[in-house]
């Protein structure tokens, strides 16, 4: 009876499907770190939990047509929660040159890109990059950085963590300052519980003379505003040109004087228009040599 029983709770056990994965997608305000305000905005965040460390990947809008997704990759390494024991370690990676490029072309296959010799630094440290042209008028950065104190300031105890980043971005048309533009603006936002864990390392000193007894500090007054009217360039005036036509000169017909042979005209009515006339001229005449015409 008691196998059976167990037979029959065995055949009522239902389990619920899942995916064989520990990657959940979270909302966009828990994102561990958040592009500028000024964009590129996030889309979706899928976030994975393991034994050493949280990973996100922060899903970013695009509009190239280079292939592949603008993404903001995360590693929070620190202490987790002990249900994650049994969760895969995730593998730390050493920033060295030949294998951030080797991350970099993997991220943008197929463009040509070329590691930038420049120092460059953010709000929160130095950080490399390299640059290529992608599809038509793409142009591609991968950039990485990585957020870890001193090792001499490092223990179990005060200072430990490490935080890396990484930046895969195309955007149309853009210049390689404002790709670099979302590196140096974005803000990390997660932290964990533990007091000790800390891998900003400690806060600058302040400036020795704050604090000192003999050492006034004063009120800088702002500097002025520059309130000169902008110059405004307008086009000359057109320049308007007169050409005189030279009307023609009408020639008034000769006034021909009435005669005897004049006859006035007469108007549709019947009645004689004054002033108009019509000349008559007078018979051929062949008279014979001393005669007259009649």
């Amino acid at each position: 009876m008691f196998a059976a029983g167990a037979l029959v709770s065995g055949c009522s056990t239902h389990n619920d499907v899942g995916t064989p994965t520990n990657a959940v997608i979270v909302p966009a305000e828990n994102a561990l770190i958040l592009p500028p305000p000024g964009g590129p905005a996030v889309l979706n965040v899928v976030e994975r939990r393991k034994t050493n460390a949280i990973e996100q990947d922060i899903y970013l809008f695009t509009s190239a047509s280079t292939p592949g997704q603008n993404v903001l990759r995360v590693q929070f390494f620190g202490p987790m929660e002990a249900r994650f024991d049994q969760q895969k370690t995730s593998g730390y990676v050493a920033v060295r040159s030949s294998e951030m490029m080797r991350q970099a072309r993997r991220a943008l296959p197929g463009v040509a890109l070329a590691q930038s010799s420049d120092f460059l630094q953010n709000n929160y440290g130095p950080f490399g990059y390299a640059y290529g042209r992608g599809r038509g008028d793409d142009a591609c950065i991968f950039a990485w950085q990585q957020i870890r104190g001193a090792e001499n300031h490092r223990s179990r105890l005060n200072g430990y963590g490490t935080i890396q980043i990484r930046f895969r971005y195309c955007a149309v048309g853009a210049s390689e300052n404002e790709l670099l533009a979302p590196v140096y603006g974005y803000t990390i936002t997660g932290t964990f519980g533990d007091p000790a864990w800390n891998p900003y390392g400690a806060p600058p000193p302040l400036e020795a003379g704050i604090g000192r007894v003999g050492n006034p500090i004063y009120r800088k007054e702002p500097a002025p505003a520059d309130i000169r009217p902008a110059t405004v360039m307008t086009a000359p005036a057109p320049v308007r040109r007169t050409v005189r036509v030279e009307q023609p000169v009408r020639q008034q017909p000769a006034a021909v004087p009435a005669t005897a042979n004049s006859v006035p005209l007469p108007e549709p009515g019947g009645v004689a228009k004054t002033g108009a006339t019509v000349i008559v001229p007078p018979p051929a005449c062949d008279a014979p040599a001393g005669g007259n015409c009649p």
